[in-house]
């Protein structure tokens, strides 16, 4: 994980580095970089112009190439719930990732803390959310039958069984339309009296 805080010339430093041990249990190790008063003051910028604080992730796995995610938080609301924050990733049946979220952890209870250490410790959750694959459509069945119905409209074998209404409203709705419209247009004169 890499942030844009104190990099000196940098545009990203490390943060920190997040090892997953197990993608099924969803247990990781997180090893952070202990934040400096220059974090701090630069983050507390950020906050007075009501910035984002960003962070960039590289995604290296034992079968993909190396995959760079971005994700940003309010760096008021990283500040105020005392930089701590809870990070998720969205994970495929095949262990590729495929989003990161950053969020504050304890965004209900805002308060204001004073950063007065050298030190100040990073508080982050990790969190795994399995993408589950969507059913897949049954294309062979779907095709063979409309082959089959096209091979019946050939033949003269399909019957259409569908009431009045049904093969002809397209043709009914705009006469009652035009009916109505010129109805409108043209009011009969109500009786007069004499």
């Amino acid at each position: 994980m890499e942030h844009s805080l104190n990099c000196n010339f940098e545009k990203y430093c490390t943060r920190g580095t997040i090892t997953l041990k197990s993608i099924r249990a969803g247990t990781a190790v997180i090893d952070q970089i202990n934040f400096n008063k220059k974090h701090i003051d630069e983050l507390k910028e950020l906050a007075e112009l009501d910035e984002f604080y960003t962070l960039r992730t590289l995604v290296s796995t034992a079968e993909t190439k190396d995959v760079e995610i971005f994700t940003f938080i309010k760096a008021k609301s990283f500040l105020e719930n005392g930089l701590s924050d809870i990070i998720r990733a969205w994970v495929l049946p095949n262990g590729e990732v495929i989003a990161l979220s950053l969020q504050a952890a304890n965004s209900s209870q805002s308060k204001s803390m004073e950063y007065k250490n050298a030190e100040n410790k990073l508080n982050s959750s990790f969190y795994i959310r399995h993408v589950d694959q969507a059913p897949l459509p049954d294309t062979a069945s779907y095709i063979q039958k409309l082959e089959r119905e096209r091979e019946a409209r050939e033949k003269g074998e399909l019957k259409d069984n569908r009431s009045f209404l049904a093969k002809y409203w397209m043709y009914i709705v705009p006469i009652a339309i035009f009916v109505m419209i010129s109805g409108a247009a043209n009011p009969e004169p109500a009786g007069q009296a004499r």
